[in-house]
């Protein structure tokens, strides 16, 4: 006998994935993000906690896949918010010379 099973009510909605970019042209955005009070880094856990609620970040996603992907270091996660291409959340590794990027679902 065939058994039905209902589909899942989040079964169309995108899911969130991290994409790789350029680590040079990253540490040039996190300098000018910093110079401008635009950078949220985990330990102002205020301002994290906001931005990582309001936007929908799976945080212990994001550290994993930069685990993953560095071997040299731990994973450092920043968030970016100037109003531009550059907004969003990072997982970061100064030794690898590599970063992700989040990218929300929706």
């Amino acid at each position: 006998m065939k058994e039905c099973v209902a589909p899942r009510e989040d079964a169309d909605m995108p899911r969130a994935t991290v994409k790789e970019v350029d680590y040079f042209l990253f540490k040039e955005k996190l300098r000018e993000a910093a110079a401008s009070s635009c950078l949220i880094e985990r330990t102002d856990r205020d301002r994290w906690g906001r931005y990582v609620a309001d936007n929908q970040i799976r945080e212990s996603a994001l550290a994993a896949f930069g685990k993953v992907k560095f071997v040299a270091s731990e994973p450092t996660l920043v968030a970016i918010e100037m109003d531009d291409d550059w907004d969003g959340c990072y997982a970061y590794s100064a030794d690898d010379e590599a970063v992700l990027k989040f990218v929300p679902g929706g």
